[in-house]
C-alpha cells in the first residue's frame, strides 16, 4: 500500500510535524510513503528532518517553484506539479494538510 502526504501550510501550523509522525507510523507498518511539499511548506524541503525521512525510506519531493533559491536537503527531490500528480496517482490513500 502507498500512502501519499501533501503539505502546503506554513510552519506555524505544525502540519509538517503531524505528517512526519504519521509517515513514520506508516513506515513502521511497512507501508510505502511519499511526501510532496509545496507552497508555504516548501521550506521543509531544505530541512534536515526531511532528509531524515528520506533516510527512513520515505520519498520526499519539494516543488521547485515553491522552493525558490533554497537548496533541498540531501535526498529530497526537487520536482514539479507533475511529480505531485504522479505521487497522488499511484497512492492508495492521500493525506492532504493544506
Amino acid at each position: 500500500m502507498v500512502v501519499a502526504f501533501v503539505v502546503s501550510t506554513p510552519p506555524e501550523r505544525g502540519d509538517f510535524e503531524r505528517a512526519e509522525r504519521l509517515m513514520r507510523a506508516a513506515r513502521a507498518r511497512g507501508l510505502e510513503v511519499g511526501l510532496f511539499l509545496m507552497s508555504e511548506a516548501a521550506g521543509w524541503g531544505a530541512d534536515a528532518r526531511a532528509a531524515a525521512l528520506v533516510e527512513d525510506g520515505c520519498e520526499v519531493i519539494v516543488c521547485g517553484t515553491s522552493l525558490g533559491d533554497r537548496a533541498a536537503a540531501p535526498g529530497v527531490v526537487v520536482g514539479s506539479q507533475d511529480d505531485h500528480a504522479a505521487l497522488v496517482h499511484r497512492a492508495d490513500r492521500v493525506v492532504a494538510l493544506t
